[in-house]
């Protein structure tokens, strides 16, 4: 198992500037970027990082479509969602949406990812995501991924869908759409 640290928690287990500089040298521990660091070089994980530097991220879009494996498609970004009016995560190889408070925390779960959690939104909500952004998606990815969610009806909550659906605008209209398709 392998862990990714930032400089405050390596500071709070005991660790200071000498002793973190001893492990990097003798390799017991990994400058991943500035500030953070991994117990492993080789199966560092960048959504791990992307984790532990912006918490309140949620990981959706293609990046969730591949943690869920509805795509084989691999993203070349990261796809992170933060509530309207958040900092901006100036990254280029980061793709930030906005998303109004109400609809933010709307299906979020933590997801294990190498023993680490990871913020992204349940199937229900991707589903929804995948409908109501439509447009934003290549057609292929689209099918491919609605494809993926007809394979996995049976793993969908068509309540908790109802219930989430109806929290956006158009939500009948949505949920309609919805039903139709899958």
């Amino acid at each position: 198992m392998f862990m990714v640290y930032s400089t405050k928690e390596l500071y709070e287990l005991g660790e200071n500037d000498y002793s973190i500089k001893n492990r990097l040298k003798d390799e017991s521990l990994f400058l991943v970027e500035r500030g953070f660091y991994s117990t492993s070089y080789n199966t560092f994980l960048y959504e791990q990082l992307l984790t532990k530097k912006y918490p309140r991220a949620i990981l959706t879009g293609i990046s969730a479509f591949a943690l869920y494996d509805l795509t084989d498609s691999i993203p070349k970004y990261l796809y992170l969602a933060t509530l309207q009016h958040s900092f901006p995560i100036r990254r280029k190889d980061v793709k930030q949406s906005y998303q109004e408070k109400k609809y933010f925390e709307i299906g979020v779960v933590e997801k294990d990812v190498f023993d680490m959690k990871v913020r992204t939104y349940d199937l229900e909500r991707l589903l929804i995501e995948l409908v109501r952004l439509k447009e934003k998606y290549p057609r292929e990815l689209y099918y491919e991924v609605l494809q993926s969610f007809r394979d996995k009806k049976h793993e969908i909550d068509f309540y908790k869908l109802n219930k989430y659906a109806k929290s956006f605008k158009n939500g009948s209209n949505l949920l309609f759409k919805i039903k139709e398709i899958i």
